[in-house]
């Protein structure tokens, strides 16, 4: 399954769901020039993630840091962190598996999800694991994950109990390696997650109009300086350079659904002239206002 576009609300919460009721996953091949930004921006999700780089290699930002994965390695992304992912090149080629956390642990008031999923899903010391085939716990994560995708693919007869298996022995031998690491974890709200979702709260709300930085670190009741570590803690961009992408953002959306010209779609996503908005747009698009329209437009 191949998607083309991260779709999020004012927090950045994906809004996808992933797989069905009775079976809460899904799979995904992910060929980032489908996509329409090219990559997939930023979006937290109540699934977990394990994401397999199978051809080139892929960037992950998770929330302040950098992850690089070569082919044949791959990543954990745990419940509710803010990511996103950039290919090398576009013809960057990875599978993610999403999965609701009940399906390995079960419901709420399960021993297992007590026991051994909580310590990790709530962890504040546990963002994302990253997989290599040449550690050997995480070598046999990394098998069963490819287990998974061909599970998915092929669908013989049980393959979802045979997925839900492999699941748990992929969560045990998790669990097994980071024990101790989470063991005097305690599960915190942090400040800066806090901050920065009162920000781009406001930035969604008011990107049309001709705000500041301090309107912006005004929303989030803490000083100019402040929102600036804040965003480039969470984020690794100023709050200048979010406010620019998401205008570059809303406006390839009107440049689809709307006739209008590009000149009054500039003035409409907040930009005061059309040449810097060509500038931003392309900075964050890779082609001019025309050419997106062009390419991406219904014939």
């Amino acid at each position: 399954m191949q998607t083309l576009k991260i779709v999020v609300d004012d927090n950045l919460q994906e809004t996808t769901k992933h797989g069905s009721y009775d079976f809460p996953i899904a799979i995904y091949t992910n060929k980032f020039n489908l996509f329409e930004d090219g990559y997939i921006k930023w979006h937290w999700h109540k699934e977990l993630q394990f994401s397999y780089c199978l051809y080139d290699k892929v960037t992950f930002f998770i929330e302040n840091q950098k992850i690089t994965l070569e082919a044949g390695e791959g990543i954990m992304v745990n419940s509710n962190v803010l990511h996103q992912i950039k290919p090398y090149n576009n013809n960057c080629l990875v599978f993610s598996i999403d999965l609701d956390p009940a399906l390995i642990g079960g419901n709420t008031h399960s021993l297992i999800k007590k026991k051994y999923l909580n310590p990790i899903l709530e962890s504040s010391n546990l963002k994302f694991i990253c997989l290599k085939p040449d550690v050997q716990w995480q070598k046999i994560i990394l098998k069963y994950m490819k287990k998974v995708f061909s599970l998915w693919n092929e669908k013989p007869y049980g393959y979802e109990l045979e997925i839900k298996n492999y699941l748990g022995i992929l969560w045990l031998n998790i669990i097994r390696a980071v024990k101790e690491e989470i063991k005097d974890s305690v599960s915190a709200v942090s400040h800066d997650k806090e901050r920065v979702k009162l920000a781009l709260q406001y930035i969604h709300e008011h990107y049309a109009e001709n705000i500041s930085l301090n309107n912006i670190a005004m929303s989030a009741n803490i000083s100019k300086s402040e929102c600036c570590r804040s965003f480039k803690r969470i984020l690794r961009v100023t709050p200048f350079e979010y406010l620019m992408e998401y205008r570059a953002l809303k406006a390839s959306e009107l440049l689809l659904k709307s006739k209008k010209s590009i000149s009054i779609i500039a003035f409409d996503v907040g930009f005061n002239g059309i040449s810097y908005f060509g500038k931003v747009f392309k900075k964050y698009m890779n082609c001019t206002p025309s050419e997106y329209r062009n390419k991406h437009s219904v014939k």
